[in-house]
């Protein structure tokens, strides 16, 4: 799905910028072009950093889980 429709960004490049440590739209726009031009995605680009931020603490509470760690 495409994310940012100017730049032709899909959802995969911006949560792999994500991943590897953008934490703003600021961050992501610099990352993968995502938001640079009218910002119409800005809003969505938000709401998969949230996702995204999501994410990592829930995996490291299931795998803690598995090895029978707390987190």
């Amino acid at each position: 799905m495409y994310v940012c429709v100017c730049r032709a960004v899909t959802d995969g490049e911006v949560k792999a910028a994500i991943d590897a440590g953008a934490s703003s739209v600021q961050e992501v726009t610099e990352a993968c072009c995502a938001g640079e031009d009218c910002g119409a995605c800005h809003d969505m680009i938000d709401e998969l950093i949230a996702e995204r931020r999501n994410l990592v603490p829930l995996a490291r509470v299931a795998s803690a889980a598995r090895r029978g760690r707390a987190a």
